[in-house]
């Protein structure tokens, strides 16, 4: 067992760029060895945040470099993404592997079917789709903070809500009895599960075995029993340490504790509130867990042109102030509320009032578009509204501006996505009028030269399907265009050329459902 020494825990302030300042930092402490700078490890939250990590890199070496090795501790095949990181536990027995979070989620979803058929209480699928999904959810959580999920049976939630719970805890049993029957049968692992005993394991032995280049752990504040122990055993390698964003270090001690989470009342035994919905409490909880004090962290050295004034951070934290704590704004000096060393408090914030949604995703578009037409300058919108960074990002495409979402986009509003609700949705309704249009309107059907005729077929068959809706199925639209009587006669006749070509493709789905 190697000796362990102090913790080497970092913050970066809220008004610094956490990547840039981190790559930065870290060059300068490990970058004259460029070899030895490539056998380092730096730990992340996500692939997300190994892009931009990567990116700052870039920015910060200004020529070639051999990055360390990127790993992100939230990767569900972490042991195989690692590479070296895992190298030293060969030797122990493997961790099986984890169920394919869709394959977990359709066997809880026939389960539960199982189970509401039992009980005389019957569900269609897309209900024992979403039940399984909110059953999968609780059973994640629960094995992320190392609960057993059998312990809910034990929790008294009062008689107010007894029945509910009750009822609720009677569909939960299915996790709580059959799902681990399933997934012995299958040989393998809940995902979360999985991911808690590898991160373990690797805490273990490093431990004992510290490895030979550095390792950083950099924003990552996930509040996981096994992330906390990770990130206390990094803190305490020779060549190790812990890099957090905006830890509050200068809050006064008061509002700190008051974040919670609290001890039960030697009186009452009740529980005072916790402030879960401050940005500081889960970094609190996360201190807790790795039992290190917020004292114990120092400012990292390490910055960029890309940080903001530090006033900013003061600002921000002044703001942030527990709604318990707020009385005290009137009293704070102009230094304390000043969001920038230029004039004034506002010297480079602007505030935009707007009547509607889409005015605002027009004035965001605009300014962004100025930003860029300035040689060397960049622009990015922070939101949590993925309806306003669609919107914004819609503006932007007009002028031909490609926006770099990092938040991704749902896969049912992509063509792919859309294509296959649009297929589902026509055999679902028997391939009625509407929603078989929609489907062989799709872009991704039938594309390619031959895309004009079949469009031009398509019409066709929606002037002759328009009025009394024909029979379900395939057979029905078949009865209907054959179908010579009336003023509309002609066309039906016009429609049946296309109807045939669509026919052919439809045919094998229609024999599928």
């Amino acid at each position: 067992m190697a000796e362990r020494g102090a913790p080497q825990l970092f913050t970066i302030p809220a008004h610094r760029a956490f990547a840039d300042a981190l790559a930065d930092g870290l060059l300068r402490r490990f970058g004259k060895d460029p070899l030895a700078f490539a056998r380092g490890f730096i730990l992340l939250p996500n692939n997300r945040a190994i892009r931009t990590i990567s990116d700052a890199f870039v920015r910060a070496s200004k020529g070639g470099l051999l990055l360390p090795r990127l790993v992100a501790i939230g990767d569900p095949d972490l042991d195989e993404a690692a590479g070296p990181f895992i190298d030293s536990l060969e030797g122990d027995e493997p961790i099986a592997p984890a169920v394919d979070p869709l394959r977990r989620r359709m066997i809880l979803a026939r389960l539960v079917s199982e189970e509401r058929q039992r009980v005389g209480e019957p569900v269609d699928a897309a209900e024992a789709v979403r039940l399984a999904g909110e059953l999968a959810r609780t059973l994640d959580q629960l094995l992320v903070e190392e609960v057993p999920p059998r312990a809910l049976r034990d929790v008294d939630v009062g008689d107010g809500l007894s029945q509910h719970w009750e009822r609720s805890l009677r569909l939960f049993e299915i996790v709580l009895d059959r799902w681990p029957k399933e997934r012995e049968r299958l040989g393998r692992i809940d995902l979360a599960e999985r991911r808690s005993l590898l991160l373990r394991r690797v805490a273990r032995h490093w431990r004992a075995t510290p490895p030979a280049g550095f390792i950083c752990a950099a924003g990552i504040t996930g509040t996981a029993p096994a992330v906390a122990q990770m990130l206390r055993t990094v803190s305490e390698l020779p060549q190790g340490m812990v890099v957090l964003p905006g830890l509050a270090v200068d809050m006064p001690d008061d509002q700190w504790q008051s974040l919670g989470p609290h001890d039960p009342d030697p009186v009452t035994g009740r529980r005072r509130r916790a402030i879960e919905t401050h940005p500081q409490f889960h970094l609190k909880l996360l201190l807790d867990r790795m039992g290190v004090a917020r004292g114990e962290f120092k400012i990292w050295r390490g910055g960029s042109e890309h940080d903001a004034d530090p006033p900013r951070s003061r600002a921000i934290a002044n703001a942030l102030a527990p709604a318990e704590h707020t009385r005290g704004w009137t009293d704070l000096p102009a230094s304390e509320r000043r969001l920038s060393k230029g004039k004034g408090a506002d010297a480079d914030i602007r505030a935009l009032e707007v009547a509607v949604p889409a005015d605002e995703a027009q004035a965001i578009a605009i300014a962004m578009r100025q930003a860029l037409e300035q040689p060397g300058r960049t622009a990015a919108l922070v939101t949590p509204d993925r309806t306003l960074g669609r919107r914004v990002a819609a503006h932007c495409a007009r002028w031909n501006l490609a926006v770099d979402d990092s938040a991704g986009q749902p896969l049912s509003m992509l063509p792919p996505g859309t294509f296959l609700l649009a297929l589902a949705e026509a055999a679902a309704q028997g391939f009625a009028p509407l929603a078989l249009l929609t489907l062989l309107k799709h872009p991704l059907v039938m594309p390619g030269e031959d895309r004009p005729v079949w469009l031009d077929g398509v019409r066709r068959l929606d002037r002759a399907l328009r009025g009394p809706r024909p029979a379900a199925g395939l057979a029905g639209i078949d009865a209907h265009l054959a179908d010579e009587s009336g003023r509309d006669k002609h066309l039906r006749v016009a429609a049946r050329p296309g109807w045939q070509a669509a026919r052919a493709l439809l045919e094998p789905i229609a024999v599928a459902f």
